[in-house]
Parts: C-alpha cells; sequence; structure tokens
C-alpha cells in the first residue's frame, strides 16, 4: 500500500502544476495557489525516493540483457524502464541533491512568509502534520 500511495503523491503534485497553469486563474488566483503548489512539490519530493525503490526493489534487469534487446524491446520492456528509473533517481547525485533541499525549504519558509503570507499558513499545517524533525 505503501508504493501505491507515494505514487499517488507524486503524479497528485504534477497533476496540481497542471491545473495551476492549464486553469487560466487570474493574478489573485495563481498568488494564492502557487504557495500550496511548491509545499505539495516539496512533500512529493520527500517521497520520491522511497516510491522508486519500492517499485524498482525487485528488478534484476541486467546490462547483458539490455544488449541482446533492441531499443523498441526495450521500450516496451517494464523492466529496463524500472533498471532507467533506478538508475537516474537512486543515484549519489540525485540523492545529494534532495538530502539538502528540505533543509534549505525549511530555512526559506520563514523568508518566503514575506513574499506570500499562504506560504506562513501552509507551512504551519505542514509542521504541525508531519513535525519539526522530519
Amino acid at each position: 500500500i505503501v508504493k501505491y500511495w507515494t505514487s499517488m503523491i507524486i503524479i497528485a503534485s504534477i497533476a496540481c502544476w497542471t491545473y495551476l497553469f492549464c486553469s487560466h486563474p487570474t493574478d489573485v488566483e495563481y498568488q494564492s495557489r502557487r504557495p500550496g503548489c511548491i509545499i505539495f512539490t516539496f512533500i512529493a519530493m520527500d517521497v520520491l525516493h522511497p516510491c522508486i525503490y519500492l517499485w524498482t526493489v525487485g528488478n534484476k534487469f541486467t546490462s547483458e540483457e539490455a544488449a541482446k534487446m533492441t531499443m523498441l524491446q526495450k521500450v516496451s520492456c517494464s523492466r529496463w524502464w524500472k533498471a532507467k528509473l533506478a538508475a537516474v533517481i537512486l543515484n549519489e547525485t540525485t540523492t545529494n541533491v534532495f538530502r539538502y533541499v528540505a533543509p534549505a525549504y525549511n530555512f526559506m519558509l520563514p523568508i518566503l512568509v514575506f513574499y506570500n503570507a499562504a506560504f506562513g499558513v501552509s507551512g504551519g499545517f505542514t509542521l504541525v502534520a508531519v513535525g519539526a524533525g522530519h
């Protein structure tokens, strides 16, 4: 159930940004919706690693198998996609980027409140929901 829950959060984050830009909001609506999208994106980035790990943990796709396949076979093979996704997300560089994004967000949140008050309300709810040590 956890891998479906984390997947839904990531998909919902993408849908949130898509709705924000495709709904043609007024300036007021845009200013009130954007902080929620940003905060929801940080939450989705927080669950991205566990989600990718849970979906790719049993993948035994080797480079020898990939060498024997044509490109069309690779594109239609879910094991190939899982291996590529794991290689992109579960590497040291991406992990280090995500490791510093959350502390940067917690540092920037008080500053962002001066930009838009909705960051303070959303940030307060997030702090209460997940706790200060998260």
